[in-house]
């Protein structure tokens, strides 16, 4: 089920029509209202950080502003991260991809010259940046995914 969202009539320059115009998600806290028009507009990649209830639900509610096609990806022994020409990659618990991922990802990521083309949403539930700290996942990919970051909980509120 979608989460609700606001609809605002809208006026089309120079029509006399009124459109219906997508806005943010009710349940989105006022903090989190730059980040999402940020993802949204500016096709930045995104590092949803919270629960695994909560993760899901904002997912849920960007998914239908998300550019297509969306390819999605859960971490599997021996199945490599998929390298996307378009669209939006999803990432779901980012925290478990082991290190010949998380090599193969900063390589695309690097290489691929239409990057543009390619949003990528991660979503984690672990403390990304002490994985960092400890050497168990990448700086460098955790900085390319972290360009904005939406901390949730599960009630929707914001943790920042």
């Amino acid at each position: 089920m979608e989460p609700a969202t606001r609809w605002r009539p809208q006026l089309t320059m120079g029509s006399g029509k009124v459109t219906a115009v997508r806005q943010r998600p009710i349940f989105l806290p006022f903090d989190l209202h730059a980040e999402w028009d940020l993802v949204i507009r500016a096709r930045s990649n995104l590092l949803l950080a919270g629960s695994l209830s909560a993760t899901d639900a904002m997912l849920v509610a960007l998914k239908p502003h998300l550019r297509a096609p969306l390819q999605q990806y859960k971490q599997t022994t021996g199945v490599p991260v998929p390298q996307p020409r378009e669209g939006t990659l999803i990432l779901l618990e980012v925290d478990c991809l082991d290190g010949n991922q998380q090599a193969q990802l900063v390589e695309w990521l690097d290489q691929f010259e239409e990057r543009g083309r390619v949003q990528v949403v991660s979503t984690t539930s672990a403390p990304l940046f002490s994985l960092v700290e400890t050497g168990a996942f990448l700086a460098n990919l955790y900085y390319r995914l972290n360009v904005v970051r939406m901390d949730v909980t599960a009630s929707g509120e914001s943790t920042s």
